[in-house]
């Protein structure tokens, strides 16, 4: 019995070490990124990172629910996200987002309006999340982080658009050969049927095209 609760213990300590871990990685990591994009002092940097909690979802867990005001802005670390909402009772998969983008920062919570989108952990997934409140009290607060909050949004409007615009001219086969451009690296970490149901094709001619793809 004492042998057990040591291993126990042990592994408890472990665990911990590695979230702890993570997390420092994390913030380096998203850290890195808004210096890039913006203009903060040191100071303004240290304040805005203070904000960002740690945050862990498992694999299939509901990060943010329909009819739910979104009230965080969030940066995923590891893991994927998938974003979909249902029309007719059907799931119609929007996108995915996975290690160094964002999702969230949709003002809902200014409006206080209910959103439409699920968005599910598709794996086990790693967060830094910063509540939408304290970032828009930091926006006023500072203009350089305004500035870097401003084109992490564009930086993703941008990327969305884009996306938008392919599905809209894109044959079955060039909506694949795109994915596998952007999305190449989560490919084979996310179901093959949810990737036809964002391609907005059958999984059967998902099957032909990957096919013919890889022939090439």
């Amino acid at each position: 019995m004492f042998e057990e609760k040591n291993v126990t213990n042990y592994l408890a300590e472990m665990a911990q070490k590695s979230i702890i871990q993570r997390e420092k990685l994390a913030r380096k990591e998203l850290e890195e990124y808004l210096v890039s994009v913006g203009k903060c002092t040191n100071a303004e940097m240290e304040e805005l990172m203070q904000h960002f909690e740690f945050v862990s979802a498992n694999k299939n867990q509901i990060i943010i629910d329909k009819d739910e005001v979104i009230e965080h802005f969030y940066y995923i670390y590891e893991g994927i996200v998938k974003i979909y909402y249902y029309y007719n009772e059907k799931q119609v998969i929007e996108r995915f987002e996975n290690e160094k983008g964002f999702f969230g920062g949709n003002f809902s919570h200014l409006t206080k309006v209910k959103g439409t989108h699920v968005y599910e952990a598709v794996e086990n997934t790693s967060l830094l999340r910063i509540r939408q409140a304290d970032l828009e009290i930091l926006c006023q607060k500072s203009h350089n982080i305004e500035h870097t909050y401003r084109v992490s949004l564009e930086n993703f409007h941008a990327n969305f658009v884009r996306r938008l615009t392919y599905f809209k001219s894109f044959n079955a086969e060039e909506k694949y050969r795109e994915f596998v451009q952007n999305y190449g690296d989560i490919l084979n970490r996310v179901n093959l049927k949810d990737v036809a149901n964002y391609l907005d094709i059958t999984p059967e001619t998902l099957s032909r095209v990957r096919a013919n793809f890889d022939k090439r």
